[in-house]
């Protein structure tokens, strides 16, 4: 009788790293995408202090198609792929750009407020001209 052995997945990462500007950490494998912000945070310290949290975002680096591509993790994903990870995998941490937003823009008005005096067509019985104001 011929056995196969059945191949075994590597259990789940316990430590992962952690890269941002060229320096790498290793910290536990976060539970949950606000873990693994506090974790970054912990992490790099210097350079995350005064970072809103919800600029820090996560991504991978994988090989699709022939070509290394880097592949964000969202929020929604991040159970799954660390459940995915091998021990010691490298997960990029990034600051995303600060939004800088205006005033909201001014619009002009169809109509102008501007009142405009003329003299009416319609004339008065004492003969003179009746003094009309009507908005443009």
């Amino acid at each position: 009788m011929r056995t196969f052995a059945r191949r075994q997945s590597p259990p789940p990462a316990d430590i992962v790293t952690y890269r941002l500007n060229n320096r790498m950490t290793y910290v536990p494998t976060a539970e949950s995408f606000d873990q693994a912000v506090t974790f970054a945070r912990s992490a790099f310290e210097s350079d995350l202090t005064g970072i809103d949290k919800s600029r820090i975002s996560f991504s991978l680096n994988v090989l699709a198609n022939g070509k290394q591509r880097s592949v964000d993790i969202s929020c929604g994903a991040w159970s799954t792929i660390m459940s995915h990870l091998t021990r010691y995998e490298i997960v990029d941490v990034h600051v995303q750009p600060l939004r800088v937003s205006g005033p909201p823009p001014t619009y002009r008005s169809r109509r102008s407020t501007k009142k405009k005096q003329h003299l009416s067509s319609h004339q008065s019985s004492a003969g003179l001209g009746t003094l009309v104001e009507t908005e443009e």
